[in-house]
């Protein structure tokens, strides 16, 4: 059983991808400045991969940099392939490397099917009904994420309470802040 810091993994990976996929737009508009084509839409994806990446690296306490190899594919692949469906089911496939292989190893052959599972349950919709706004890939990206919380109830991952403060996990602190603020009002 692997142990991470995050209290709630479930939570703040739907957290997340909803800050992934409202931010969506905006990195998309302003990377759109410096790089003409489809390659705004690759790097903003990308940064949603490392951004969760981060999140997968701090509960597990592994440095960010054993994701770095991954990442680094990903965003040279990102200038390379011409297609977003492509370049969509390799973002999958690089975070199912990150997530099974760097930050949760474990020989189980389980994991593998589960991986693949799970890349086909969020990238076949992506990929056979392309949106065509914007604000149909920001529920895609939400999408994407809710689909990758199930990794954490389909293993049992046991989360423990930081010893530390300054470890509690960012979107828990500020979730925690909100309901403070919430219940004195």
């Amino acid at each position: 059983m692997i142990t991470i810091t995050s209290q709630h993994p479930i939570r703040t990976t739907l957290f997340f991808g909803l800050i992934c996929g409202l931010s969506l737009i905006p990195f998309n508009l302003t990377i759109g400045y410096l790089l003409p084509g489809t390659k705004p839409i690759y790097l903003t994806l990308w940064l949603s991969v490392a951004g969760y990446s981060w999140l997968l690296s701090r509960w597990t306490k592994k440095p960010i940099l054993s994701s770095g190899f991954p990442l680094l594919l990903l965003f040279v692949m990102s200038f390379l392939v011409n297609s977003l469906a492509a370049y969509y089911i390799l973002s999958l496939v690089f975070l199912s490397w990150i997530r099974s292989e760097i930050c949760f190893p474990t020989p189980d052959g389980r994991k593998l099917i589960v991986e693949s599972s799970l890349c086909l349950l969020g990238g076949v919709p992506v990929v056979v009904y392309t949106p065509a706004f914007a604000a149909a890939w920001l529920l895609d990206i939400w999408m994407f994420f809710l689909i990758q919380a199930l990794y954490f109830t389909i293993f049992e991952i046991k989360a423990i309470e930081p010893e530390d403060p300054y470890q509690t996990d960012l979107f828990e602190r500020a979730g925690r802040q909100a309901e403070a603020i919430l219940s004195d009002l």
